[in-house]
């Protein structure tokens, strides 16, 4: 099954309960292309196996640049900083002591930005969760969105954020890479060498910003995979072995 959901005006959070929890909390922000949320295939798809792991898995939906929200531009990440802040209000309950974030391509996007701008404020007040930071404590992006340079950048990323003429202000600071400090939370990256729609250089470029800024991070970069392989797509490949990667790197930072 493979549900993909437009025009969303109210987002939610799917929580996936593990039977054996760690005490991580992980926040899954699937691609789309700001157009769409690709919700089963790197959301319920990943969630299902990290839980299996002892993770506490949360999927969201969030509402898409282009459809005429007052956050403009920054309302995917505005819908992501909400979704932190309400988990991290539900952590004593649900036993979390750590809570990250997972994004997929056009969701990498929205997870570097979550991760370099926890603090910009996106949206207007509503309550007192708003007090509640909004910072990972460490964030995984697969074969993400970073980058908004024509050589290397995602052009439909790219359009649906900032339009077809973007002045060079917005160019800079939606490019995620240009955005992290030494307060950047730790960072897990995969990519695949092949991937012909977000090219490898997305990943590379954010992976140097984070060695400037002395950022913990380990990048794996598999020669075979391509785009969106999620979970369900990497049978066979040397992608396969990213969740398990991915658990090894999370537990020998928090445990």
């Amino acid at each position: 099954m493979e549900r993909e959901i437009s025009k969303i005006t109210h987002p939610e959070i799917m929580v996936v309960p593990s039977t054996t929890p760690n005490g991580i909390g992980v926040l899954l922000i699937p691609g789309g292309s700001y157009k769409r949320v690709a919700f089963d295939k790197e959301g319920v798809d990943t969630a299902i196996k990290l839980s299996s792991k002892g993770y506490t898995v949360f999927v969201m939906t969030y509402r898409m640049p282009a459809d005429g929200h007052k956050e403009g531009n920054r309302v995917s990440l505005a819908d992501a900083q909400r979704a932190m802040r309400i988990i991290r209000s539900q952590s004593a309950s649900l036993g979390l002591k750590h809570i990250g974030v997972i994004g997929f391509s056009a969701g990498g996007h929205i997870t570097s930005s979550l991760a370099t701008c926890f603090e910009m404020e996106t949206y207007e007040s509503i309550d007192d969760l708003e007090l509640i930071s909004a910072r990972p404590d460490f964030f995984s992006l697969m074969y993400p969105v970073i980058s908004m340079d024509e050589t290397i950048g995602h052009p439909g990323s790219r359009l649906q954020l900032l339009g077809s003429s973007p002045d060079e202000d917005s160019l800079i600071a939606f490019s995620t890479e240009t955005n992290v400090t030494s307060r950047t939370p730790p960072c897990f990256l995969v990519h695949a060498s092949d991937d012909k729609a977000v090219k490898v250089e997305n990943s590379i470029v954010f992976w140097q910003a984070l060695k400037t800024h002395q950022v913990p991070t380990e990048i794996h970069l598999f020669e075979n995979g391509g785009h969106g392989f999620g979970i369900r797509d990497t049978i066979g490949l040397p992608v396969e072995a990213w969740p398990q990667l991915f658990d090894i790197w999370v537990k020998r930072h928090f445990h």
